[in-house]
Parts: structure tokens; sequence; C-alpha cells
């Protein structure tokens, strides 16, 4: 077994079902324990990839950039993802808060509104950019997901 796998070999190693030098580990928190972390380690609050490393994430995402028209309206007191139309409200608490979504509106949907409900041209991303972030990701030795 190594005791220097790159993260790439261990999530590749992973998932062909073989020994690696430990359990390969994703990242995600609400943006209270974010801050915190980051706060805790020194690095600058927009430092997401600093706190990565710092952790001894194994994965990273890239995503196509999504570069259409905005396909749902805001709403007050919401953020409205404006291209899928997620809804989400902020919860507070005492030690910060969270977004979580909130009003469903494809819930009891027919057919017919499923069908209406504005969607993203697939020639509305920048694809180019993503595989540029993929490289530029592979070359740091970390597992690309698409997300």
């Amino acid at each position: 077994m190594s005791s220097s796998m790159s993260s790439r070999e261990r999530v590749l190693a992973t998932l062909q079902h073989q020994e690696t030098d430990r359990v390969p580990i994703n990242y995600s928190a609400n943006p209270g324990i974010d801050t915190r972390l980051k706060a805790h380690f020194g690095l600058d609050p927009r430092d997401s990839e600093g706190l990565r490393q710092r952790l001894g994430v194994d994965f990273r995402e890239v995503a196509c950039r999504y570069a259409g028209p905005r396909l749902h309206a805001e709403l007050p007191d919401r953020r409205v993802d404006p291209v899928w139309g997620r809804r989400t409200r902020w919860i507070e608490h005492e030690s910060g808060g969270y977004w979580d979504y909130c009003d469903f509106p494809l819930r009891d949907a027919d057919e017919g509104a499923v069908a209406d409900w504005p969607s993203p041209s697939p020639d509305d991303y920048d694809y180019n950019q993503m595989v540029a972030e993929a490289r530029r990701l592979r070359e740091l030795g970390v597992a690309v997901f698409y997300g």
C-alpha cells in the first residue's frame, strides 16, 4: 500500500476496489462552517481551494458555466437559481445559518406544466471553460467530477 498516493490515484484505486493509503474524502459545508474553517486555518474567506488543500480533499467539481439568459425571476426573501428555478430561503440559527430548499413549484405539476417550465438550452453553456478547468485540476492530481 502506498503512503503517498495523489488524490486522483486514490480515487481511481478506490473505484477499482484496490487498496489505498486512506479513504478518499470530499468536502461540503454550510457557509457558517466554511467561514469558520477558513478562519481557523488563517485563510482568506474566498480561498476555497486553500481550504480543500488543508483538509486533504480528494475531489474537485467542474461544471459548465451558464452563459444564457436568466430563465427564472427573482423573488423577495428567496434565492432563485436563474437557470433551473430552484428556490431556497435563509434559515438563521445561533451559529449562523444556511440556505434551505423551499417553494417547490413543480410539486403537483402535470406533464404540461413540466413541459412549459423554462429550461436552458445546451447551446447556452461555455464548454471550453469547463475543459480548461478540468485540465487545470487534473494537473493538481485531484479527482475531477461533473456536478
